[in-house]
This record gives structure tokens, sequence and C-alpha cells, in this order.
């Protein structure tokens, strides 16, 4: 194979350039900083053989504004390596910013031009000079607590060239300065971790007169988040073109009053602890209060909790991930007889909703109420008062109350926007007193920010299939919050195998990478602060304390090794690397010596009544498997390897003799007698090969038991039956089980109006089943896998298969976003028949490309005969498949006949 098209092309500078998967990213921890860029090369077969990165440290404001000083040459380093580079220079300053570069070098030797960006280190615990600060009228036991917090600033006359704000709020916060809203964010973790966020606020402030405005909000303990204290820390730091630096701090100078609502009940009508209904009277908002010359002399002072690193909050976490906001205007606005309004946003989001008043009567009440399905009458279960058309309190629900109010001030125009989100639809708003236009009512939208660059693709002859695939997106982006959530309606919480899934999706979908690296670095936490047997939590962070799923505890490792094929971030791996063996070790004490099976595995098992599941075991093999091969990727002993490697095989062993019936499928596990139960669900069979643990010779009987029950697997593990029919072949049947409108699965939910993926197939009120539960969403990773054809070989897809599929659809086309770029890929049937396949492979990757052929003869690229085409090596032609090995470039094959 030639390595090169030729050798005249031209090797530009790096493109994409991200620090910790950011671009030109502010207020990074100066101790973990990591790089990457995308290979600008053309060519075919195009490969970095090494790279050069140069930190300088740039001088903001005084004589020498504009300057540098060179901090870090990594000299020329001979890799491929163009993701988490990690910096490997002397310690890096806080609050600083840096200039760095990169070039490459291709496989002849030629050298790139350079490329250029910036990034900006946050502070350190000991950097800090402000304090924690709360309005100490309030106590713990006040819910749902909001304080305004406020301070007029004079900064000298010298123009401002930079400033930046650190800001913490326990549980959440808003920062203003002027009049603006610059910042919105959200700490939902522990306090001896507690994230704060960097936000740039040069262009608010100027000299003069100023004022900065907090606003922050701590609901308790609840299923998404620890209990905290309340309180606000923020220190903005302004640099001026002069030089003089000032440091405005949170301090006992600032002065706090209670927001502006009132009368808070839980949302969840069970008593599940949840966030809280928002009440918003209008009339005592203090407008105004974060503008210069505001009148605070009636607030009363804050109190000084304590500097950074007090307790609670021993350790302050500059957080990679932020929140952003998109106006959804509604499709439609319908007036119902009683004068109220319902808004339809025409699919559910995570949204925070606003509406504008005109003409607003001081003291008049206006209810609001958020929803997923319009009421259709009659009903019994609304009674008498179901009025047809209305957003619907009884059905759809999730056992919450959706509600929202205010109480409008009066004399001129009045936005009420509520602090936190909900997941709907519908809005419906009662008795506005005045006639509300579409552009008076927004969704904002809110997600978790992803590259802005990548984003998976997907279009196929099957429409079906293509609006599956985008179901799944959408259910992905809006589950992934400050953690992935359950559900963006009633607990907002951080399960695990909710984030698993989701988290595949995003990566898959986006691009997504640091939502998904401080997900796992948090449940990893979650083993030390509560599981000295090894297991995980199932939901964490939480205000719940210790609460696992065996099952939960297991998919951990998968997580991780799905991160890892995606983003090749060493780091992650040594940092959880101890977890996952403490995981290993809470599967392998649980086996018992007398059959070789996990059994009684501790702590909760929610979805069985029998002490050997199969299951659980086929997830065991996993969780030994992955953790031998982590070992492996981060060189351990030989030693730590063997021992995984011979619990994998032993357990394999053990349950392909104990849990199989003579026809080679699964049942669901062993009573405690010993005897095998009676089932053999679907969901058990396409765990056992989805995970590889069916011998070869018998998938195809196993698959084919898996197709003969359409989908009896929930969404949580639906993805595993598609994964399934991919691996026994099954394309016919695996196209049927995504787009079947009648039986259960993700087009009966698109065919009954939904749109986002559901917590069960058939959501039940009074079971209060989630409409907007992200877990389902993985069905896009299997689709792109399936029909796409394309899978991961290596990590970061340095090296990734393309096998379209042989029966199924007639074409597909779509693109997957990697860390090296895009791959492209369209493959299509014709009459003839024969086959042609278009595809793109990043620069600095590889692909083995499996193609329909009986000869290689019959097989040309670009036409001309494969054989011949530059940066193509044929592997091999065996059961009617052409096997082909192929460097970066765009390729063009077709198989005719």
């Amino acid at each position: 194979m030639g390595l090169l098209a030729g050798t005249g092309g031209t090797l530009g500078a790096p493109t994409a350039l991200t620090v910790d998967g950011l671009a030109t990213p502010l207020g990074l921890d100066p101790s973990d900083v990591a790089f990457a860029w995308h290979v600008n090369d053309g060519r075919r077969g195009a490969r970095q053989q090494a790279y050069e990165i140069t930190v300088a440290r740039m001088s903001v404001g005084g004589a020498g504004g504009g300057g540098r000083s060179t901090v870090w040459d990594s000299g020329r380093v001979a890799s491929p390596d163009q993701a988490v580079v990690p910096y490997s220079g002397p310690g890096l300053a806080s609050d600083a910013v840096y200039q760095w570069t990169v070039r490459t070098w291709d496989s002849m030797g030629r050298v790139s031009p350079r490329s250029r960006s910036t990034f900006e280190t946050g502070l350190l615990d000991g950097d800090w000079k402000a304090d924690w600060i709360w309005r100490s009228a309030s106590t713990t036991a006040e819910p749902d607590q909001y304080t305004y917090v406020r301070k007029d600033v004079t900064l000298a006359r010298s123009p401002i060239v930079r400033a930046r704000a650190y800001v913490s709020g326990d549980q959440q916060y808003e920062m203003s300065i002027n009049g603006a809203q610059v910042g919105k964010g959200q700490a939902y973790s522990f306090p001896d971790s507690q994230y704060y966020e960097t936000v740039d606020v040069t262009d608010s402030l100027h000299a003069g007169a100023n004022a900065i405005g907090l606003l922050y909000n701590w609901q308790g303990p609840t299923k998404g988040h620890p209990a905290g204290q309340p309180g606000v820390i923020a220190e903005v730091r302004v640099t001026h073109q002069d030089g003089r630096v000032e440091i405005i701090t949170t301090d006992g100078t600032w002065r706090v009053r209670q927001g502006a609502w009132f009368d808070p009940t839980q949302r969840d009508l069970e008593g599940d602890l949840v966030d809280y209904t928002e009440n918003i009277n209008g009339p005592d908002e203090p407008i105004g209060w974060d503008r210069p010359g505001f009148d605070a002399s009636t607030w009363s002072p804050a109190t000084v909790i304590g500097p950074a690193g007090t307790s609670p909050w021993t350790h302050l976490v500059s957080v990679r991930t932020r929140t952003v906001y998109s106006p959804i205007h509604p499709v439609s606005v319908t007036p119902l007889p009683s004068g109220s309004v319902v808004a339809d946003f025409g699919k559910v989001y995570a949204a925070i909703p606003a509406v504008t008043f005109h003409n607003g009567v001081s003291g008049h009440l206006v209810p609001m109420h958020a929803g997923y399905l319009l009421n259709s009458c009659p009903d019994p279960a609304v009674g008498p008062s179901c009025v047809t058309g209305e957003v619907s309190t009884v059905h759809g629900t999730q056992h919450t109350n959706m509600s929202y109010s205010y109480i409008e001030r009066g004399g001129g125009v009045e936005t009420v926007q509520p602090f936190d989100y909900l997941g709907f639809r519908y809005l419906q708003i009662d008795q506005p007193g005045e006639t509300l236009d579409p552009s008076d009512i927004v969704a904002l939208a809110r997600h978790t920010a992803i590259p802005d660059d990548q984003e998976a693709t997907f279009a196929s002859s099957n429409s079906t299939v293509d609006a599956v695939f985008d179901l799944g997106a959408h259910s992905a982006l809006y589950t992934a919050q400050e953690q992935y959530i359950d559900t963006p309606t009633r607990e907002k919480g951080p399960w695990l195998w909710d984030g698993f899934n989701e988290s595949q999706t995003a990566m898959s979908a986006f691009g997504e990478q640091n939502l998904s690296r401080k997900s796992l670095l948090e449940f990893a936490q979650s083993q030390a602060r509560y599981w000295s047997n090894g297991a995980v939590n199932k939901i964490y962070p939480t205000g719940l304390g210790a609460l696992d799923i065996n099952e939960f505890t297991e998919i951990y490792p998968e997580w991780v090794w799905q991160y890892w094929m995606h983003t090749r971030d060493r780091a992650l791996l040594s940092a959880v690397y101890p977890v996952l063996v403490n995981l290993s070790g809470y599967v392998k004490n649980s086996i018992d010596p007398s059959n070789g099976l996990v059994t009684n595995l501790p702590s909760t098992s929610i979805y069985y009544s029998f002490p050997t599941v199969t299951r659980i075991n086929v997830l065991g093999v996993n969780v030994f498997r992955v953790v031998g091969e982590v070992a492996a990727v981060l060189g351990r002993p030989q030693a730590e390897i063997a021992r995984q490697q011979r619990r994998q095989a032993a357990l394999t062993t053990a349950i392909n003799l104990r849990l199989t019936r003579p026809d080679g499928t699964y049942v669901d596990g062993l009573r405690a007698d010993g005897t095998q139960v009676r089932q053999a669900a679907q969901e058990t069979n396409a765990c056992a090969l989805y995970y590889g643990i069916v011998p070869a010779q018998k998938e195809s009987a196993v698959g084919q038991y898996i197709a003969a029950q359409g989908l009896t697997a929930p969404p949580r593990t639906a993805g595993e039956v598609i994964g399934a029919l991919v691996r026994a072949g099954l394309y016919h049947d695996l196209v049927q089980r995504l787009t079947d409108p009648v039986t259960d699965g993700w087009a009966n939910i698109l065919a009954r109006g939904g749109t986002f993926t559901w917590e069960v197939w058939q959501p039940s009120d009074i079971l209060g089943d989630s409409m907007s539960h992200g877990w389902g969403s993985n069905v896009l990773v299997e689709i792109q896998r399936a029909l796409l054809g394309v899978t991961p070989e290596d990590a970061g897809f340095t090296s990734f298969l393309v096998a379209p599929p042989t029966a199924g659809l007639d074409r597909a086309s779509g693109t997957v976003p990697v860390p090296a770029g895009l791959i492209t890929v369209s493959w299509e049937w014709d009459n003839n028949p024969s086959f042609s396949l278009a595809l793109t492979v990043p620069p600095n990757t590889a692909a083995t490309v499996r193609i329909p052929a009986a000869r290689v003869s019959d097989v040309t690229e670009s036409g001309h005969p494969v054989s011949q085409a530059a940066a193509v090596t044929v592997v091999g032609v065996a059961g009617g498949v052409a096997t082909l090995r192929v460097g970066a470039g765009r390729y063009r094959f077709a198989v005719a006949g």
C-alpha cells in the first residue's frame, strides 16, 4: 500500500484546536490541561508522524500588553497522538492567559505551519480572595430559598482589557452586571468538591460606577443533588490597560434580600424529594436591583461564612461543562373558551418558560402549567371539569406538579421568567388578561454545551429509521444537563444507567466529551464515599445517600470503556482504574464456588426475585474483560491483567454450562435450589449475544430466538437487542424492530405523537412513568453501527470498521464525529444489483472496509481496479465479503453485479 497518493500535496496548519475539549476555554484547572487538534492533510494515507506544542504566557495590560514568554516547548515528539495530549511543562499560573501553538510532521518528514490558539486558567483553592456569604435570616429549614445579593463598585478610569468572574452558588446562581445577566450555573455536587464557573465579563464592566448582582437558589437535599448549604462566592478580577488589577470579592459589605418567590411546594405529588414549584411575586421584585445606584439601604448586610476552603466547601473545582440556552417559539398558540391560551412548542424540550405581558394589572395572578399531553374529553380520569385542548394535569405528568404562577406588577411591559426548568411540550397560561402573541411566549431550551463543529447525521431509504435516529439525538441532547439526568421533569437525577445510555449517544451524535468525563469521575467518587464493597452508587451526586442497584454498578466499567473508545483519554482511565479494580472484586466476591456463578450480588436487585441472575453474570464477565483491557492499556503488571482474564474465562464457562438450555438459549437465572428458572427473556439472551458470551456456533440460534420475540426488552436495554441482531446478521429483523409503528418500540413512540424517548414502552399515569427519558436514546448508537456501518476498532477511532449491512435498507448516508474529524459514509444498492460505497477517512486515521464482493476483481475504486488504488490494501475475500484496509482520504468503491 502506498502511504500517499502522490507527493505534491500540501500539509496545512492544524485546525480545530481545543484545550480540554474546548475552543479558547476560560478558567481551566491549571493542573489539568490537555490539547487536541485536527491534522490538515487531504492526501491519501495522510498520517501524523510527530508534533510540537509550545505554550507561552501572555501579558495583559500594562506597557508590555500583548507580550508573551514561552513556558514550555515539547520539542518534536514522535507520536501520532492528536487528542488529549497532556501539558507536560512547569506548573501553570492561576488566572492567566496562555497562547499555545501546534505543528505536525507527516510520514515523509515534512512539517506544517503552526496554528495558534489560547486558553486561560482559573483559580486553585489557595488563590481565592473572596468569602462565602449568605442571607443568615434564612435557615436550612426554609425550603427553596432565593436570595438577591448586590454591591456597587467603582472601577479605575483606565480602559478595561480583561475581566473574569469566578463564581459558585450552592446550589444554583445567576450573575448580573449593570442590569444584564452574564452567567447562570449549577453546582449540583457535594460541597467538598464544589464546582465553580468562569465568566468573561470584560464587555459588561466599564470605568466608574458598576453594579454586580447575584441571585442564588438553594433547594436542600433532592434525588438530583446533595443538601449542601445556602451560600455564594464570587471573585471578579479586572485588568486595566495601564496594568492595574482590581479584585472585587464577596464579603460582608455586600447587601442581601429574600427573593420574590412565595409558597413553594414539592413538585412530586408522591412525596419524592425533587425541586419545587415556582410562584413569583412581581410587585415584590426589586426592579433595578442589579443596576448602579439602586437604593439597597433596607437590605441586610451579607453574613460572612468564611473564605474559600471553609467547611463545607473545602474544595472548589473548575467545571469544564456549561449550560447553553436557545429560545424556542411556539409552533401554535391556541385560545381556549375560558380565555386561557395553550402554547405548543412542537417537541418536548428541557426548558424554562418565559412570558411577556404588555398590559398587566397590579396584583393580578396568572397561573401557568406545563405538560406533555392535551386533554381529550370526556375523560373519566379528569372528571366533569375536563376541557378538550387544555394541558393535562392528569396524563403524562410523571406525578409532577408542573405549575408556575406570576403576580403582575402592572404599569408596563413585564416578563416572567422562572429560575428553573422542566421538560414539557405545552404551556397553558390561565387568565392572562390580554391577548398573547406567539412572540410573547418562549421556551428557553437548555442543555450542556456540545462541540460546535461536529454533529452526526443519518439519512436512509427508510424515513422511519431516520426519524428514530433523530428521536435519539433529541432525547440525548435534552437529558444532557448539569449531569446526564433521567428526565428533565420531576427527578432530574443523575442515574447511572441513564447516564451510560445518554453518554454513549451524546458522544456518538455530538462528539461530546466533558459531561461524560465529569459523570464518570463523579460516579467513581461515590465508591469511596459510600461503598467499601466496591459498588458504585445508582444515582450520584444525590441527597439520598448510599443507594445501589447491582446491575447498574456492573455497567459502569462498560461506560468507562465506551468513553475510552470515543476519546482516547488515558488520564481518565488512570484516574478510575482503582475504582474498576475494586468493582471487579465486588463481582468476584459474590461468585459461589459450588457453581462458579455470581450469586446474591450485594445491594439492591430491583429486577429479579431469584439469587443467580444470568444478566448479572454476563455483565460480570464484561466487568472482568474491561478491567483487564484497561490494565493492559495502562501498562499494568501482567499478573493484574491475567487475573482479570482468568475471572472472565471461568465465569463465561460457568454461564454456558449452567444457564443455557439444550438449544443454546439462556434462561434468566437459577432458583435458590440451583434449578433453572423457566423464563428465558429476550433481554437475557440479547445481553449474552451483545457482550460476546454466546459460542460462535450458537449465535445464529440465539439471534433467531431474540428476533422471534419482537421487542420485549424495555427501553433501558433495547439497544442490546438491536446490537444482538446485528451480531447474528439479522438486518431485516433489526429494521423491522426500528420501524414497526404498532408494537413496542421507538416507531410506536413516534406513531403516538411522542417526540422524546420514554421510560417504558407503555407509560402509566398511575406509576408516573416518564415521557422524557433519555435512556432509550442509544438506539442512535446502534443505528450508526449497524446501518451506517461504522464501529471503532481502536480508541479514539484512530482505526475503525466500515461494514454496511447486507440487507434491511437500500441506501444510507451519514457522518460520525470522532477526535480526528468527521467520518462520512454513503452506501447504496441499485437495481443491477450493484453496490457502491463513498467513504471519507479523516487524516491520521485508518479503516477496515468490508463490502459485498465475490472476487477482488469485481471491486473498483474511483473507476480503477481496487488492487491499484493508492492507500488501499486488499486483505482478502471470504464468504462473499471483500475486506480492505484503507488510509486517510476520500474513496469511492463500486462492486458490479
